[in-house]
């Protein structure tokens, strides 16, 4: 057993007072302020704060560096190998970032599924991931029209096909691949410009949708107007990617249906940024719509969630591109939502623990939560995260160890020790 010893605890709902102790057994949590009465190791937190690891909820492996204005299409910008490379160092940023788990929102060449499973033999380290699939599409949408003369002659990021039962034997070719959750783009918007009225009509997405809950699969969807938020809320969506015209009628039915909502706003931020709102169909009244309707929803009850379009494709454009793969980039999105007016900084670590939890694991398991039972994610901070959210952007700093399914994968705990003992005998 692990025994981790004056600790800060937050649980993912809230700090707890005072210091605490908490055993791991192999990957599990045993107990809180229960030690057993031998150890086979003692981690001594030093009053550190301990957490569940960060768990992103909307994140593509494969996303890097690419072109936004590129005529190739996504997934077919480098050889399926040096994807499959640029996944494994995302899982290593993850981790170095803090993160031990992510929801996949989307990939090229089954990578989410091929990550998980190199992951869970021992053959790299890396985060617990919830595997997506590829998008699905339908032929002449959004992600399958304009360069006909460039199509797909094997599969990139997007896949396609026509009718409920065309659309059933691809939901079922994703997850005999691995796929946990459907990707889906129902609607344009969020800097996807408007081509079509919609991209798969009511038949086709509940076809999807269905066949994946029959499987044990959830689907989610890029999707931003409040007609196709509503519809496919009420055809059993599981997760809604972005809602840009989210309101109270929309909130409402996502409070009902149970429904998890991702508003990925640090992409539109710097789109707005970079003055590329016009080309890319973002506006500004959209960016702060969105922002006035979080509080709303963490009130109402909606399961919120942290994650964005990581890619590096600004990073041509900007002096420190936030959504490049790079350590620490991750971590920005607490400071940011923690800024917003009406969101306590508990409430919005909450929505990269213990909401993003209740996405990556099928219950009974839990994720994402420091209580008995729950798998043994976990990190150290040196601070108080909820007192200085800012802290889990400069893990260098401050990220003293990552647990991952009960075992130390990053170690610096001596770090901080060295750093204390110069305070204290300055040379």
């Amino acid at each position: 057993m692990l025994v981790i010893t004056n600790a800060k605890v937050f649980d993912g709902r809230t700090m707890l007072s005072g210091l605490r102790s908490v055993t791991l057994d192999g990957n599990t949590i045993a107990a809180i302020d229960a030690p057993p009465a031998t150890a086979d190791d003692v981690i001594d937190a030093a009053g550190m704060t301990l957490m569940p690891g960060l768990i992103s909820s909307h994140l593509h492996p494969d996303f890097y560096k690419f072109d936004i204005a590129d005529s190739d299409r996504l997934g077919k910008e480098r050889p399926p190998g040096v994807l499959m490379a640029i996944g494994i160092r995302t899982c290593r940023v993850l981790l170095e970032s803090g993160f031990t788990g992510y929801s996949g929102a989307s990939c090229s060449n089954d990578i989410d599924a091929q990550l998980k499973m190199a992951i869970d033999e021992d053959i790299i380290p890396g985060p617990r991931i919830r595997a997506c699939g590829h998008h699905l599409g339908t032929t002449g949408d959004m992600n399958n029209g304009g360069r006909w003369w460039k199509a797909y002659q094997t599969p990139g990021t997007d896949v396609c096909a026509d009718g409920p039962d065309a659309l059933r034997r691809l939901v079922r070719q994703e997850i005999n691949r691995g796929a946990e959750t459907i990707k889906i783009f129902a609607s344009a918007g969020h800097g996807q410009p408007n081509r079509t009225t919609r991209n798969m009509s009511r038949d086709e997405i509940a076809a999807i949708i269905d066949t994946a809950h029959e499987r044990g699969a959830k689907v989610r969807a890029h999707v931003a107007d409040k007609a196709m938020i509503m519809e496919c809320i009420e055809l059993g969506l599981d997760v809604v990617d972005h809602g840009d015209e989210v309101d109270a009628e929309v909130i409402a039915a996502m409070v009902e249906a149970g429904t998890f909502w991702v508003p990925s706003l640090i992409f539109l931020r710097s789109v707005l940024e970079l003055g590329l709102g016009e080309n890319l169909g973002v506006r500004r009244e959209q960016y702060d719509h969105v922002r006035a309707m979080l509080p709303a929803a963490q009130e109402a009850g909606v399961r919120i969630l942290i994650g964005d379009d990581y890619s590096g494709v600004f990073r041509n454009m900007m002096d420190d591109d936030p959504l490049d793969h790079q350590v620490g980039n991750y971590g920005r999105e607490f400071a940011y939502y923690g800024q917003i007016d009406g969101l306590s900084p508990e409430v919005v670590l909450s929505w990269g623990t213990l909401n993003a939890g209740q996405l990556l694991v099928d219950s009974p398991a839990r994720v994402g939560v420091i209580e008995s039972g729950a798998l043994a994610d976990l990190i150290i901070v040196d601070g108080d995260p909820v007192a200085d959210l800012s802290l889990l952007a400069r893990p260098a700093e401050a990220l003293r160890a990552v647990i991952r399914d009960g075992a130390v994968v990053i170690d610096r705990m001596s770090e901080r020790v060295h750093s204390r003992n110069e305070e204290l005998c300055p040379q």
